[in-house]
């Protein structure tokens, strides 16, 4: 699941809310662990929770950040030879209630990056995403599913001159506009059915959401657009790439 679109639209909103009025990843939380919860006499279940940001091209990870000695091992993604994508050296917390999963939420979210700028008080300066993978082993056959949910509140597409950024922030608008021009091929290069090369390696973001966007995966992409007329070219723009997101078919089965 991620979100889209221009800065200040309402992004990091839709994936988190606030106290009391829950965004799109504390409720998928609750989700989890109420089918979890069902499913516990055919089922145990292993739920682990990991926070990462992408700032300007570098993988950050949010539950190390805090300790500067653990953060400066390098991280890289890796993709398996059955597709499944992963971080090396990101850390992950086994999380046995929601209370749980979502203190680690919070504890990474306090660790984003964000800055104020023109269009936005509170401006995200990096892609945030939540990974949760659960596994399950039925008790009588003893067979063993893996899942993996990634929830990726996309930092915001910009206008430098709208944004009115300046030195270091300038870095970081360029940087966050590349990636999204990346995810934009990706997608578009999805939407032909697979005719091609998909262009997933040409930055980290892409590498990161491979094993979420085509193939076998199930997507949801929230665009989110500013009603205001100032940014009507943006909302446009955005609506635009909604409409190409939306011809992409996938075949969702289980390996």
């Amino acid at each position: 699941m991620f979100a889209y679109g221009q800065t200040g639209a309402g992004k990091t909103f839709t994936m988190y809310g606030t106290k009391g009025n829950e965004g799109t990843a504390p409720r998928t939380i609750q989700e989890i662990f109420r089918v979890t919860a069902q499913g516990s006499d055919r089922f145990s279940y292993t739920v682990s929770g990991s926070m990462l940001e992408l700032y300007c091209n570098n993988i950050v990870d949010l539950l190390s950040k805090a300790n500067p000695s653990q953060s400066k091992a390098k991280l890289n993604i890796r993709q398996e030879k059955n597709g499944n994508v992963s971080v090396e050296g990101l850390v992950e917390e086994e999380c046995s209630t929601a209370d749980e999963l979502m203190a680690l939420l919070e504890r990474g979210n306090e660790q984003r990056t964000v800055a104020a700028t023109a269009m936005n008080s509170e401006s995200s300066r990096s892609h945030l995403v939540l990974i949760i993978k659960i596994i399950s082993v039925n008790k009588e056959t003893k067979e063993v599913l893996k899942g993996k949910m990634l929830m990726c509140d996309l930092a915001g597409s910009e206008r430098l001159k709208k944004s009115e950024v300046t030195e270091h922030q300038q870095t970081e608008a360029i940087a966050i506009n590349k990636s999204l021009t990346a995810l934009g091929d990706v997608i578009e290069a999805l939407t032909k059915g697979g005719k091609g090369v998909v262009p997933y390696r040409n930055h980290k973001l892409t590498m990161l959401m491979q094993d979420s966007l085509g193939g076998t995966a199930k997507t949801l992409m929230f665009v989110n657009c500013s009603p205001a007329s100032s940014n009507l070219d943006e909302t446009f723009m955005s609506l635009k790439y909604a409409q190409r997101a939306k011809k992409i078919t996938n075949t969702a089965t289980k390996k």
